[in-house]
């Protein structure tokens, strides 16, 4: 059954010490870009996990590194999957 009413937010302390802690264990920018992503976006966890490395950094041409973009460009699905807009 889907849960209804709105999602705690954390306080400010909170998210601090969740920053601290993603810094001491194993992919801190993948885990911080990720937490970044849904505090600033406000894109929950599955649709998080819909997005393509494309859609939130550039490649450097080796492949071994990356950039993260200034601009995220999300596809139009996923804000019509969102809102359940219809055109």
């Amino acid at each position: 059954m889907a849960k209804s009413g709105q999602a705690r937010v954390l306080s400010q302390e909170q998210r601090d010490d969740l920053f601290t802690a993603i810094l001491k264990h194993r992919h801190p920018e993948k885990n911080t870009a990720i937490m970044q992503i849904s505090f600033k976006l406000g894109l929950r966890a599955q649709e998080i996990s819909l997005l393509q490395i494309k859609e939130v950094a550039k490649l450097n041409p080796s492949g071994a590194d990356f950039n993260i973009l200034d601009v995220l460009s999300l596809p139009a699905s996923y804000l019509y999957k969102r809102c359940k807009c219809t055109s």
